[in-house]
Order: structure tokens, then C-alpha cells, then sequence
């Protein structure tokens, strides 16, 4: 049997590894020249960058990558290309105090009491741990009903019972989820779980569900992972083995009988199983409009993020590595400083193998209505500003001069659109206003 695989970014991959796992003759269709999408690495000057993801999750054991690659068998062949972090971040905030974030919950919630010793702090990261460790590493089925997910059945299959005392968190607020924990939660502590429920959920604290705000938090224990040939050298080193057809961007997807037609340039494909794995939301242009396909989809695109991402890249001078204490740093920002972005900066090392320099991805979220209507010239203006003040923040929070960040260039929400072809950042937010059962 054949299934055809259509974008070989990170969900790509893993499904045509899934399907030949099982059996399946996988044909991954991929519209640019390499693999990875936004968890892509590429090369400048000798040196590799993280297109956008910097981070491995889920390692930790029965953790769903962990899972995925031990079922596959798949262990020994990226074993040695990543490592386990012990720290998973840094916190610097405008005060300049410095809270870490370790793989354990034990030494981190000790970590926060010392910053802010308010009561509530063990009772609530041991909540946020037992709930990140039950919906993560708790196999759920699904019953497919025509294709699409049933959304009430699966709940009363016996193993899925232990989801049900969770599903109240989807429709409870997040800040009322730390009431019940905090009687009063320091506004710094406030901007940190502003800062995870935003990065990871994709939405603002005061509008995310409590189960944003809960896994936003609980990433970090999940099995934290650094690649030390990038991320997406690792998803290469995953892909050995698989075939994929560069440059053969999906034009159409029809139904047709039992299975789908995919118009592939002047070639056409047709497969009864065909997995979709591009952001194709923004792109519905590759369904007939009358389609029951479109239709389908086009409820779901008013839910999708309102927010693009906007990345600088550079190379640290050897000399000012010592002052990066963690891979990964999350960057608590003024907003006024910031005006333009989240205020949220989440910056990660990359090194080198000539040990010279280290490059660096720094992150953060800005609206897309905010670039939307400017002409190639406001472009360029906004790219330049943006530009300048996240470097004059990464130069001032780790006490480095602006010169020690070498061959500094950014990526605006026209990059991302022209390489991986959307602009938003994916997925949809976990908001209160956006019930679960509506995803189905």
C-alpha cells in the first residue's frame, strides 16, 4: 500500500517514518530544496543556524518523542546528536535578576522560592508536572468516523478515562488556575508565565485556557534536548532512509473516488492515503473551493494565530560565550523598548565546530497585522528597527559589547512566507473563547 506525505517539516518526517514503519510505501512530496520547515537548519559563511525551533522535547522516558523513537527503533541512529539539558533555560528579567529553569521540578520550584518566596510555589509546579506527565506520556486513541476525529467516543475507551479530570482546563482561565494556587502572584513570576504560556500556546496569559498556561509550563520537564548539529541535522539524520522529492510543491488535492488526486507541476498522483503536513490552512487555494475539503478546513482558519514571528540571527565572538551560562535564555523585555514585538525574546546558542564563535536565533512574536500593509520599503524600515533594538537588549542583558555580535541579519514574517510558505506561526490558539470540541 502507498501513502503519499505531502511537506517534510517536522510533522512530515515523522509521519512518512510512521507509515514506513508500518509498512507503507511513503511518497514525501517537499515544495523547497531541503527538510525541516521552521525546524530547518541551514548554512551561511561556514557557520549553521536554527531557522527557527531550538529545541528538542519530549526525551524524557515514555515522553512522546522518546516513544516515537524507541517504537521505531530509531535511538541509535541521532543518539549521539543531541544532549540532555540539565539547565532548560535561563530567565533574565529587567530587574536583572536571573531565575533558572532545570529538567527537574524539584530544583526549579526551589529556584523560583528563593526569587519569589510567595506561598504556592511546590503545590503549584507539582501540579503543573503531574499534568504535563499524564496527558504526555498517556497513550490516547482516536476513532476515526469518515476521516475526521470523533470527539466524544474515544473519552470512554477505559485508558482514555484518565483524561477526563483534565478536560475542565480547557474552559477554565488560566489566571484563574494560579488564584487557586497563589493568593498573590508577584508581577515578575506574572511576566515569566506570561512570557511560557505565550511561546509555547501561542496566546496572551489573560486570554489562554488553564491547560496553556499548564503544558506552557510543563515543556520544560518534559525532556529537554539540544542539538549539536542543529535541529535540523537532527531531523536529516531521522530522514536517512526516506526518498523525498525536492522542489514538488502541491498545486491541487481533489477528491476523487476512494482517494485523492494531487497535482503535482504537470504530473498528477493519486493515492487512497494522503497525509498533509503544510500549512495549508493558509493556502486553501489547493482545494476546490466547492470542495467538501474546503469546506471542512475554512472553519478553522479564524482560529489561527494572529501572531508572525520575527528572528535575528549572528555569530558571538568567542570571547563573550562565557557570559551565555545556558543554551537556551528567555528574555523577559520592556515592552516600550520592544514596541513592535511580544517584549518576549527567547535567544539559543548554537556552537561551532571551530570553537571561534557560537551563532545564535533569537525569537519573539510580532502581529502580522502589523506588517501586513506595509510597502517594501516600510518592510525593510520595520526589519532594521526591530533589528537594532534586539540586539541593543541581547548586548545590555548579558553585559557583552554590540560588536562582539558579528554578521547580524534578521528574518521578518515575508521570510518565513517565501520559504515555508505562511505567515502565521501555525497551529491554533489555546484559548478560553475557543472550545476543544471545536478543533474536531
Amino acid at each position: 500500500m502507498e501513502v503519499v506525505v505531502i511537506g517534510a517539516g517536522i510533522g512530515g518526517i515523522f509521519g512518512a517514518l510512521a507509515f514506513k514503519h508500518l509498512g507503507y510505501e511513503v511518497f514525501l512530496l517537499e515544495a523547497g530544496d531541503k527538510i525541516g520547515g521552521c525546524a530547518a537548519s541551514f548554512r551561511r559563511n561556514e557557520a549553521i543556524y536554527n531557522v527557527g525551533a531550538t529545541t528538542i522535547p519530549g526525551l524524557k522516558t515514555n515522553y512522546p518523542l522518546e516513544r516515537f523513537l524507541s517504537l521505531l527503533h530509531l535511538q541509535d541512529r541521532v543518539r549521539g546528536s543531541y544532549e540532555l539539558l540539565d539547565i532548560v533555560c535561563e530567565v533574565s528579567f529587567e530587574d536583572g535578576q536571573r531565575v533558572r529553569i532545570f529538567a527537574d521540578i524539584e530544583r526549579t520550584w526551589k529556584e523560583f522560592s528563593q526569587a519569589f518566596p510567595v506561598e504556592g510555589q511546590r503545590n503549584f509546579f507539582s501540579f503543573v508536572e503531574r499534568t504535563t506527565k499524564t496527558l504526555l506520556t498517556t497513550p490516547f486513541e482516536f476513532s476515526l468516523n469518515g476521516g475526521t476525529i470523533s470527539p466524544l467516543k474515544p473519552l470512554f475507551k477505559i485508558q482514555n478515562l484518565r483524561f477526563l479530570p483534565y478536560l475542565s482546563l480547557t474552559n477554565n482561565k488560566a489566571l484563574s488556575l494560579l488564584s487557586a494556587f497563589y493568593k498573590k502572584v508577584p508581577n515578575e513570576l506574572l511576566e515569566c508565565f506570561r512570557a511560557q504560556t505565550f511561546i509555547v500556546g501561542q496566546v496572551e496569559l489573560e486570554k489562554a485556557n488553564a491547560l496553556a498556561l499548564t503544558l506552557g509550563i510543563g515543556y520544560n520537564y518534559t525532556g529537554i534536548a539540544y542539538s549539536k548539529i542543529g535541529l535540523g541535522g537532527l531531523l536529516e539524520t531521522l530522514a536517512k532512509g526516506l526518498t523525498v522529492n525536492f522542489n514538488r510543491p502541491a498545486k491541487k488535492i481533489e477528491r476523487l473516488g476512494e482517494g485523492y488526486l494531487i497535482h503535482v507541476g504537470d504530473e498528477k498522483i493519486f493515492s487512497k492515503k494522503v497525509v498533509i503536513s503544510f500549512p495549508f490552512l493558509e493556502n486553501l487555494s489547493v482545494f476546490d473551493s466547492e470542495s467538501q475539503l474546503c469546506r471542512y478546513f475554512s472553519k478553522f482558519t479564524s482560529k489561527i494565530s494572529p501572531y508572525s514571528a520575527f528572528v535575528v540571527y549572528g555569530k558571538i565572538k568567542k570571547k563573550a560565550l562565557a557570559n551565555f551560562t545556558a543554551k537556551h535564555h528567555l528574555i523577559i523585555g520592556n515592552r516600550n523598548e520592544l514596541e513592535g514585538t511580544s517584549g518576549y525574546l527567547y535567544l539559543s546558542v548554537l556552537e561551532q565546530e571551530n570553537g571561534e564563535f557560537a551563532t545564535f536565533t533569537v525569537s519573539t512574536h510580532t502581529p502580522i497585522k502589523l506588517w501586513i500593509n506595509l510597502d517594501e520599503e516600510g518592510v525593510k524600515k520595520l526589519k532594521a528597527e526591530l533589528e537594532r533594538k534586539i540586539v541593543k537588549v541581547i548586548s545590555e542583558r548579558f553585559e557583552i559589547n554590540e560588536s562582539d555580535l558579528i554578521e547580524v541579519f534578521s528574518a521578518t514574517p515575508y521570510t518565513f512566507k517565501h520559504y515555508v510558505n505562511r505567515v502565521s506561526l501555525g497551529g491554533f490558539s489555546t484559548s478560553v473563547d475557543i472550545p476543544l470540541l471545536e478543533y474536531t
